[in-house]
Formats: C-alpha cells, sequence, structure tokens
C-alpha cells in the first residue's frame, strides 16, 4: 500500500477483487446479483473500474471488465453463465477421458520411476472450458471499454509453473505504470481465453496452460496477498467477495481418523485458494489503523495510505450444500474420487468441482441474500462513508 501509488484525482478509483474456487466462483455472482438489486452497480453509482481477479474470480472479472460500462448486463450475463453451467463444459466427463486419466496415473504411479517420470499433467482434462469460455466472454470489448474511460485496468493473476513467481496479466490504461515487487512481475497483454484459462487452473486438479512459452498455472498459488494487485493499480477502495465460510464448525476433542487423500486435497484447496483473502483483509484493517493513528498524529508523514474494504463472505457452509448436490457429479468421476476416500471426506473436494447447475444456483441464491443481509454496510461503502 505505498503512498506514492498513482491515483485520479476526484473519484477515488475503486476495485472489485474476486479470488478463487472452482464452482464456489458461482456464490460471487450471487453476491453480484444482489447489489444489483439494491441499485449499487449503476453506472453513476457503481464506480467500480479496477477488477482483479484470479481461478474462478478471473472468469467472473473478465466478464464484468468487458462490461464495465454496464455492470448489471454484465450480472445477467454471469447469472445466465453460470445457472446453466455442466461439469462438461469444464472438463471431459465421458467414461472414456476419465477412464483413460485414471489409468494413466496409475501407470506413472507404478512405472514412472523404471520408464524416467510420469506422464500425466493432471486429474482432469479441461479441454472443454477454453471453448465454452471463447463463447460467453467478449475479450475484444476490453479495449473498447478502456478507450471509453469506464474500465482503468483489469488484472488476472497466475503463477509461472517453471519459477515459481507470482505474474499478473495487466489489460490496463496506458498510463499505469511498470512495477515489480519480490517474486512478482507486471505483464502487458491483451487478456484472452489462454490467460483466464491459466489464472483458473487450479494446482493437480486441472492442466498448466502455455502463454507465449511459458507455462502458467492457479494465480493463488503464489499471490498470498489478494488485494495487493488492486492496491498497486491505485485503488483506494475495494469491494472483496470471498467464496470461504464466515465460520467452521470448531474441531471436536480428542483422537481423529488419519485424512484420506481427498481431506488432505480439500484441506490444501482450502488453505491456497481461500484463506489468503480473509487474512489479506484483516492485514489491510491493521494498516488502515495504523494510519490513521499516524495521520492524527503527524497528517501526510507515513509512508502508506488508507484504503477502505468491504469484504463480503458466505454465511452457509458451502462444503454442506456440496454434500446435498454431491449426487450430481459426474458418475465416473464420482467414482474415482471415492478412490481418495469416502463420499464424506471427499465432500471439500467436490465442492470445487462441482460445475452443476443446481449447485451453483444454490449459490447463487446464498450469495444473493448475504449481499441483501449487509445493505447497510454496502450502501454506505458505494456512498463513500466507509468507515476508516
Amino acid at each position: 500500500m505505498n503512498a506514492t501509488t498513482p491515483t485520479r484525482t476526484g473519484a477515488p478509483r475503486t476495485a472489485l477483487v474476486l479470488a478463487g474456487g472452482g464452482a464456489r466462483g458461482a456464490y460471487q455472482v450471487g453476491v453480484l446479483r444482489g447489489l444489483a438489486e439494491l441499485g449499487v452497480l449503476k453506472p453513476s453509482v457503481a464506480g467500480l473500474d479496477v477488477f482483479a481477479g484470479s481461478s474462478a474470480g478471473a472468469i467472473n472479472t473478465t466478464v464484468l471488465a468487458a462490461h464495465a460500462d454496464d455492470l448489471v448486463v454484465a450480472v445477467d450475463g454471469l447469472e445466465r453463465l453460470w445457472s446453466g453451467i455442466s461439469a462438461s463444459d469444464v472438463f471431459r466427463t465421458d467414461a472414456r477421458s476419465l477412464g483413460q486419466i485414471g489409468v494413466q496415473w496409475a501407470w506413472d504411479l507404478t512405472f514412472g520411476g523404471m520408464i524416467g517420470g510420469g506422464t500425466q499433467k493432471s486429474l482432469l482434462d479441461t479441454a472443454p472450458l477454453r471453448k465454452f469460455l471463447a463463447g460467453h466472454i467478449p475479450f475484444r470489448r476490453l479495449k473498447d471499454q478502456i478507450s471509453r474511460g469506464s474500465l482503468y485496468a483489469l488484472a488476472l493473476s497466475s503463477t509461472d509453473l517453471a519459477t515459481g513467481d507470482g505474474v499478473l496479466f495487466l489489460h490496463g490504461h496506458p498510463d499505469i505504470p511498470d512495477w515489480q515487487r519480490r517474486r512478482w512481475h507486471l505483464r502487458r497483454t491483451a487478456i484472452g481465453v489462454e490467460h483466464v484459462m491459466a489464472s483458473s487452473a487450479i494446482p493437480i486438479l486441472f492442466p498448466s496452460v502455455e502463454v507465449d512459452g511459458r507455462h502458467y498455472g492457479d494465480g493463488s498459488v503464489r499471490n498470498m496477498s489478494p488485494l495487493s494487485p488492486a492496491i498497486n493499480l491505485g485503488a483506494e477502495r475495494i469491494l472483496a467477495i470471498s467464496v470461504r465460510e464466515r465460520t467452521r464448525p470448531a474441531a471436536l476433542a480428542g483422537p481423529s481418523a488419519a485424512p484420506t487423500i481427498a481431506q488432505i486435497a480439500g484441506v490444501l484447496l482450502d488453505a491456497v485458494l481461500l484463506d489468503a483473502v480473509e487474512v489479506d483483509v484483516d492485514h489491510s484493517a491493521r494498516v488502515n489503523r495504523s494510519v490513521i493513528s499516524v495521520e492524527d498524529d503527524r497528517p501526510g508523514s507515513g509512508p502508506f495510505r488508507s484504503v477502505d474494504v468491504l469484504w463480503i463472505q458466505p454465511s452457509v457452509d458451502i462444503t454442506r450444500l456440496a454434500a446435498e448436490h454431491a449426487h450430481s457429479i459426474p458418475a465416473v468421476l464420482r467414482y474415482l474420487m471415492r478412490g481418495l476416500g469416502s463420499e464424506e471426506s471427499t465432500t471439500e473436494l467436490a465442492s470445487y468441482l462441482l460445475f452443476e447447475s443446481g449447485f451453483c444456483r444454490t449459490l447463487i441464491e446464498a450469495g444473493r441474500a448475504d449481499a441483501h443481509a449487509c445493505r447497510e454496510e454496502v450502501e454506505a461503502f458505494f456512498a463513500g462513508r466507509s468507515p476508516r
């Protein structure tokens, strides 16, 4: 949050930050639907001109940025997209494809040492996702939105899998200065389907994506400060929508059974894709308190600036909802997942892969309800009355 970051004169620059979470990304659309119903996404009110996303959030932010001049239209499109989605739109679900992947993994694990290493790159084949995104995201509109002044920046986080460094794919206004942070750098480009694919390539589950000769994976892997890209792009106010529940069930006392591979995978994905937003919001709040304290004593003398953050997250247990919709997972994939653990232990993992309309519509409704539940905070934020 360096104070030298340039900002506009007049209205403060406002960013929307959407993190990852696979199928959980439908919840973000529900929150946006709720905000539209509250009347705060109108062009004259919203003032959103910086869009930063990773993983599923990269898909949602790109659609929104392409319609930055009318976010209600964008939300309508996203709601149709997620309400009608199926797993086959995201990865191959036929028995032959999933069976071949399963056999190849078994072969690599068994004989990889003898043949000099395995060949399998992921658990799922996301070839359908490329076609799906190309058909639903009007990438050509991004340049026009920037020219009109409706969009200042679209930034998608990704991870260079050769170096482990974070890369921020940026499609933005020419006056945005270049910057580089420790193990992070900016890469200006005309964002297209490959960049969205790269940002949303969930580790292990989805294959890496090649962009200009480099292989990239999910941006959440390296981005432990999801608010940072928006702040470095000059945002003074941030609306952040998480897909991690506000509360988790308390741990039971006493011994527990050894975790299955599915449970471990769920915990790792939770930590990589979801926890960082919560940590970064807490960090932002601490910095804001420090800035206020310094400004009260010596105005203009501090090295940081205050950034207002409105954070909305699920009030429902998404894992429980996933359990209720687990029967919607393609039969072959459900069978393969059972090889990683019991049906109960695979629920957390399933919540990332349940790209099925019933589950997604449930999440959309949950997000909509949460947006309405924090109406006062929402209206205060968009009216510029957020507490500092």
